[in-house]
């Protein structure tokens, strides 16, 4: 069986026959835990996918995870044409962290993310003993703060299913060895590339590599010159900046260089397709103007701001390369496969909370991972930018010629255990100190530090602070989680969220827009948050002493304890005008909330107010539900709640809606009664048709198509 898979593989990809690393790989890949550590673009997903094929002809359901839901849904469409021809059933489940999704039962191959995979985990899903196979890319993500996830997910899965076969897939990593002997697997590594990676630095119209040096023309900066060079051998550039707005920034300086080198075709379909990107939003902002102009020219940036329709389509049009060059946050490094010729990192240094540092090596080869596209070039180049002359040999140093940083286990970091530990008790994989220990006896941290006394001692304290939060209970030596710890497991929430949630719901405060919002402001699920201008920080603080006695929580002790509290008010504040109708311009110039981050946060707003709806009924405060309720409709949609009967309907959103309603028509019913003309004055006619059948008129469709050709 594994020939006749292996043989429509490369028939499929159009492959003579698999690179060493594959070939290597693909002598275990079939029977063993294995994992492969090896560069961006090597070709390792096609060794999950060969396995996962193989143990669903056996008669087994396959796991693919990994830690983001871009590259869940990237590999589940790669995985499209082997379901097809093996007549395998594949779903993608990234989201709905309140099911057990009894319908994936049904499914082959299941595509989702780390938490997701924990989720399922924590409702007891049915079908889990089933799995015969886990393949858990971007393994080496476990050194990063969501790392955790994985040691747990892995662990939880091998204590269901004890000869589940394991298959981890790995940038190249020094310490791999280590990696894989705690996976007990079978080591591939490789630091080749189907297409070589030549990594240098510029300083002074010259390129500097390892062996040798290469003059380019002079131009008006050092970023245009390497860019003007790129696109003179017609060929692509992916540039990294290191924050959003220097992104969009440098999309907009580089925008007349890359309009000279568009072909009069190529000219026509970015025209189009930046009138998409302007009009992905009701009433476009200055990013979505600023975004649809660069990419008339044949640049774009990328970065979480933009509208997800927006990302897409820039994916799009970079991967057909029509978009000459992209400019991108350090994000896109560690996501989805958009690879260039050139690779250029504007800046090593990112801010964080204790100030601006460099980069570490290991993520700079991701970013620099990124070149050289398979099939169109016979090498990449990453590209550095030296300030002096005295930078460039420190930058071969430091970068080029460095060595990548090993992974370290981040489980024993308090508020991340606290969040899983909850999670193993609820699930009854620890009751007492035994099988506290034996449980985390087979994770990475205890592999990798050959003690678990430090561990324990902080896992022992977080399971009294679960008791004090009434989450558990404690009796002689065990404790198990009551139905309300249980239901915060199932509810996927930090422990601490959740008790703050509490404490403020059962407050017997009526619920407005700001001390709702600002409760849930207050938790770590919506974190990074906004930074307001010292200039108006003094007005936020001022405008919280004054609402004190409304807000649902101690503000005394949360200004002492609580470093970020301006932050999360400020993020309030926006949330707040959102849900009365101010335009994405207004919550970009006045909160710092772009369209994407704007629509990010909501998402998890959205859950949160279901988790409140769900605690509610735990709590005995059923009489929150109806107001909840309302406030998570008007989240979804961004309206006041008189607009809340119209936004139902498809097609209608917080803008058409509005004008509805000053023009009379404030329910589906006037809506049903008003004239398809009438309607079409306030609305494209296509709109108008499609919301008058949505409230299924006995008007024939023949009538319709009439009234619909004389509209136009």
């Amino acid at each position: 069986m594994p020939e006749t898979i292996m043989k429509k593989i490369l028939e499929l990809e159009g492959y003579q026959e698999f690179n060493k690393m594959q070939k290597e790989s693909l002598k275990f890949a079939f029977t063993e835990n294995l994992l492969v550590s090896a560069p961006t673009s090597s070709g390792k997903t096609l060794i999950g996918f060969s396995a996962a094929i193989k143990k669903c002809l056996e008669g087994k359901k396959v796991i693919i995870t990994c830690p983001l839901k871009a590259l869940a849904h990237e590999h589940f469409n790669e995985f499209k044409k082997y379901s097809k021809e093996f007549n395998l059933k594949q779903a993608l489940s990234t989201s709905d962290f309140d099911s057990g999704s009894e319908y994936l039962a049904k499914y082959n191959v299941i595509f989702t993310t780390y938490e997701k995979m924990v989720s399922l985990i924590n409702h007891n899903a049915s079908w889990l003993k089933q799995i015969g196979l886990i393949v858990i890319d971007e393994i080496h993500w476990i050194d990063s703060d969501r790392g955790p996830v994985v040691e747990v997910m892995l662990a939880e899965l091998q204590l269901i299913n004890p000869k589940i076969q394991v298959i981890g897939l790995s940038a190249t990593i020094p310490n791999s060895n280590e990696l894989a002997s705690w996976l007990k697997a079978k080591l591939v590594e490789s630091n080749e590339r189907p297409v070589p990676l030549k990594e240098g630095i510029y300083f002074n119209n010259q390129i500097y590599f390892n062996e040798n040096k290469e003059k380019i023309v002079e131009h008006d900066n050092e970023v245009s010159e390497i860019l003007n060079d790129t696109l003179q051998k017609g060929k692509q550039a992916l540039i990294f900046c290191n924050t959003r707005k220097s992104a969009s920034s440098m999309a907009e300086k580089m925008s007349e260089l890359t309009a000279t080198f568009l072909k009069e075709d190529e000219k026509k379909i970015l025209e189009k397709n930046a009138i998409r990107i302007k009009n992905a939003l009701e009433s476009p902002t200055e990013q979505c103007a600023l975004l649809s102009k660069v990419v008339e020219k044949g640049i774009a940036f990328h970065s979480a701001g933009l509208l997800s329709k927006q990302r897409a389509l820039v994916e799009e049009l970079f991967r057909a390369g029509k978009l000459k060059v992209l400019t991108s946050t350090p994000t896109l490094a560690a996501g989805i496969n958009l690879p260039a010729y050139r690779v250029i990192i504007h800046s090593l240094y990112r801010f964080t909370d204790f100030g601006s540092s460099r980069i570490p090596v290991r993520e700079y080869k991701q970013m620099v991972g990124r070149a050289g596209r398979p099939r169109y070039d016979s090498c990449g180049e990453g590209i550095l930018i030296a300030r002096n002359e005295n930078e460039i040999n420190e930058l071969f140093e430091s970068y080029v010629n460095a060595v990548p940083e090993n992974i370290n286990s981040k489980l024993g970091i308090e508020p991340v255990l606290r969040f899983y530990l909850l999670s193993l008790i609820a699930n009854g994989f620890v009751h007492n100190q035994e099988t506290l220990k034996s449980f985390f006896e087979k994770t990475f941290y205890a592999f990798q530090f050959q003690e678990l006394d430090t561990l324990l001692e902080k896992a022992n304290n977080i399971i009294d602070e679960l008791e004090e939060m009434k989450f558990i209970v404690k009796k002689e030596n065990t404790c198990q989680a009551n139905f309300l710890g249980k239901r915060v497991s199932e509810l996927y929430l930090d422990p601490l969220s959740a008790f703050e949630l509490i404490q403020g719901l059962s407050k017997n405060k009526t619920l407005t827009e700001t001390n709702f919002l600002f409760l849930n402001c207050m938790t770590t699920e919506l974190s990074p948050f906004p930074n307001p201008s010292v200039k108006i920080e003094n007005e936020l603080l001022g405008e919280l002493e004054e609402m004190e006695a409304l807000l649902l929580f101690d503000l005394n002790e949360k200004i002492n304890t609580e470093p970020k509290i301006l932050e999360k008010f400020y993020l309030t504040k926006g949330l707040k005008a959102w849900i009365n109708e101010e335009s994405d311009e207004l919550l970009l110039k006045d909160f710092k909330l772009q369209p994407g981050i704007l629509r990010t946060k909501l998402e998890v707003m959205n859950w949160l107010i279901y988790c409140c709806i769900e605690l509610s009924k735990l709590i005995g405060k059923e009489k929150n539900i109806p107001t909840l309720i309302k406030f998570r409709q008007r989240i979804k949609h961004g309206v006041k709640e008189d607009l809340l009967n119209l936004v139902e309907l498809k097609g209608i959103g917080r803008v058409r809606a509005r004008r509805l309603f000053r023009a009379g028509i404030k329910f589906q019913s006037d809506i049903k009664n008003a004239d398809l003309q009438v309607l079409s004055k306030l609305m494209p006619p296509k709109v108008a048709l499609s919301v008058k059948q949505q409230l299924g008129l006995e008007k024939d469709k023949k009538e319709f198509n009439e009234e619909q050709k004389a509209l136009f």
